[in-house]
């Protein structure tokens, strides 16, 4: 149970961390929804890059560095809905596009990202008075 002063705010799943885990291994290649995360080292940013892009799945993730223009170059290669440099993946905010790519969920939501996912644009025009045609 954790607490906050004389609060009590609820019991909190012990976060797992696992290291050199292998990028085809079935812990690296599906979708943990939980305080788990996996440690899979890389030789070159590319390396790292083409590691993270090697899975079905493309929900979220994060980049750490001191480097912002590093973090964002490497940001704009990752193939995720969702890329957080220097925060947790579950940052959002409520009008940013929440969603993820390939296998990852089924489109964006947040404000008119949703309506644009699960809407198609139709143009109806309705004459109300009789038209003239020259032929």
């Amino acid at each position: 149970m954790l607490k906050f002063g004389d609060e009590q705010l609820g019991n909190v799943l012990t976060p797992t961390v696992y290291k050199d885990v292998d990028n085809q291994s079935e812990l690296a290649q599906e979708e943990i929804f939980g305080p788990v995360a996996t440690i899979i080292k890389a030789d070159t940013d590319e390396d790292a890059i083409a590691k993270a892009n090697d899975a079905e799945y493309g929900l979220s993730s994060a980049i750490f560095t001191s480097d912002l223009e590093r973090g964002e170059q490497i940001a704009s290669n990752l193939e995720f809905g969702m890329v957080h440099v220097n925060d947790q993946t579950v940052a959002t905010d409520e009008y940013a596009p929440f969603g993820g790519i390939k296998n990852s969920g089924i489109g964006r939501f947040g404000t008119s990202f949703i309506i644009d996912e699960f809407t198609e644009l139709k143009w109806v025009i309705v004459q109300q008075t009789k038209r003239s045609y020259p032929f």
